[in-house]
């Protein structure tokens, strides 16, 4: 009879895709569990769903919107924007809708690192590695996996990339796909390419393979990739009138963030080192592990078994991949947790090879235990820390569950004016997901107006505490009778404003955020 050790590696050998299947259904869950009822982010993904909701309502795919005026905070490319819009286009407005595209993007990374640790090692270590993945925290919190960012998609990008480079000499036209991929990327983040343009850089140089290119297919792909870009760019210039914009995505997106600290971010030169060991845990520490009982043995003759690759060069890569954007992104003085988030996928094939090593290293009568503990123990609180976000941290709050209830057809109005300047989010849930046409103090009213005018219209109050500036005192509402929900929060009224008592001053200013 075989160990359970033995029996466990050999089942994994012969069924790996049902093991794949496994996981990947693993990954399903951990996305779409709740994602429909999470809380709406205020910071960047309810801005972004509105955009992408104005672009697919109005047709407009090149210029884009915010509240109708024309947007000039987030400066994105438009590729997130689009896959965002026919999410809209598909299955409606809806937070479901607006995260979709993300958590397709994650469940595609998880394939391709499957696929590529399944040809560069082995499937034991291939299976480990989509089961780390599917686990981070980090990956699929906060403006991860499972939010309406773009993040996750520039993850896949990114990561096709990186698989085409171990074979990219073998074919001198392969670098003509990579080109279009990296052009896909820049319209999904612009700038966000340049690490992984350095991996691919660095990669071929210390691997001896841009010897083995051709300059005319070379030529073939920066031309590609210009026309691609450059076709948005001219086009984007046309729409705005001036390069106004183009301008100012280079300068406030590389220089601006490189050399100052913007988006509240902090700015440390191991902030990424500390945030990797917390966002990635408890991985860090097995692999450090690892390398001290690769190094203790006599690392030089013995080294980490589980880690050698089919090709000698995927170690090097794996290497640059993390290396690169952890020294480039602690350098520039903004930093965020999530501009890493293409790394997980190498930082997920190397804590599988050494979690697999330190099983391989322990005596063979206690590798059943070394399993429990190196590998079960640490997915298992890796998917309980996940649970315990998408359980109890991430559901929607009250306040955005009353707004999410107001719909055209239960409030009558298919207008709502308010009071004072609203959140991302809470736009995001007014126009996009139930559907209203949303006029704000600093907001002229829009041409619906003579079609939806102030009698048939409804009017959202701020209970105080609310936003600057303050609701208006009880004498400037309208009467109670025209009261039609109510939460610790807002008060909505059938009427903007109309009634026997003076209207409520909407042409009052706002201070936005």
């Amino acid at each position: 009879m075989l160990a359970p050790v033995s029996a466990l590696a050999s089942f994994v050998d012969r069924h790996d895709r049902w093991c794949a299947a496994l996981v990947l259904a693993l990954m399903a869950c951990n996305l779409f569990l709740g994602l429909a009822s999470s809380n709406v982010n205020d910071y960047d993904e309810a801005r972004y769903g509105v955009t992408a909701y104005e672009m697919q309502q109005h047709r407009t795919f090149v210029l884009d919107t915010y509240a109708g005026q024309r947007e000039v905070w987030a400066l994105k490319p438009p590729l997130g924007y689009w896959l965002m819009a026919l999410s809209f286009a598909l299955l409606g407005g809806s937070a479901l809708a607006m995260r979709l595209p993300s958590a397709l993007c994650a469940l595609a990374a998880l394939a391709v690192t499957m696929g590529a640790a399944r040809r560069w090692f082995d499937r034991r270590l291939a299976i480990l590695a989509g089961a780390i993945l599917a686990t981070t925290f980090g990956f699929l919190s906060n403006h991860g996996a499972r939010s309406g960012d773009f993040d996750a998609g520039l993850t896949l990008v990114l990561l096709l990339v990186a698989v085409q480079l171990p074979g990219i000499a073998e074919s001198p036209w392969r670098v003509v796909p990579v080109a279009l991929v990296l052009a896909c990327g820049f319209l999904l983040k612009s700038f966000a390419i340049a690490p992984m343009v350095l991996v691919a850089g660095s990669y071929l140089l210390w691997t001896g393979a841009w010897r083995r290119l051709r300059l005319v297919p070379c030529l073939a792909a920066i031309g590609l990739f210009a026309l691609t870009v450059g076709a948005w760019a001219i086009a984007r210039w046309r729409a705005d009138g001036s390069p106004d914009f183009l301008l100012r995505m280079f300068r406030e997106d590389v220089l601006g963030r490189s050399t100052s600290i913007v988006d509240q971010s902090t700015s440390s030169p191991l902030g990424y080192v500390t945030g990797i060991f917390d966002r990635f845990a408890p991985w860090p520490v097995l692999m450090l592990a690892a390398a001290a009982v690769a190094l203790g043995s006599g690392g030089a003759r013995r080294p980490l078994q589980a880690l050698q690759p089919a090709r000698p060069e995927v170690t090097r890569l794996l290497a640059l991949w993390i290396g690169i954007p952890l020294v480039f992104f602690s350098v520039v003085r903004t930093q965020h947790h999530w501009y890493l988030d293409p790394t997980y996928p190498a930082l997920a094939m190397v804590a599988a090879g050494c979690a697999l090593f330190l099983v391989e290293r322990t005596p063979p009568h206690r590798r059943t235990l070394a399993i429990a503990a190196l590998v079960a123990l640490p997915l298992a609180l890796c998917e309980a820390r996940l649970l315990g976000r998408l359980l109890i941290r991430e559901p929607m709050s009250a306040d955005q569950r009353f707004l999410r209830g107001l719909t055209p057809a239960a409030t009558g109005c298919r207008e709502i004016r308010t009071t004072c300047r609203l959140l991302h989010s809470e736009r995001f849930l007014l126009e996009v997901a139930d559907g209203f046409d949303v006029v704000e103090p600093w907001q002229a009213l829009p041409l619906s107006a003579s079609v939806h005018p102030a009698e048939t219209a409804c009017l959202l109050v701020g209970k105080p505490p609310w936003r600057s500036p303050p609701a208006p005192p009880p004498d400037r509402l309208p009467p109670r009778d025209r009261l039609l929900a109510e939460s610790a929060a807002y008060a909505l009224y059938r009427g903007a404003g109309a009634g026997t008592r003076p209207k409520v001053p909407l042409e009052q200013r706002g201070h936005g955020r």
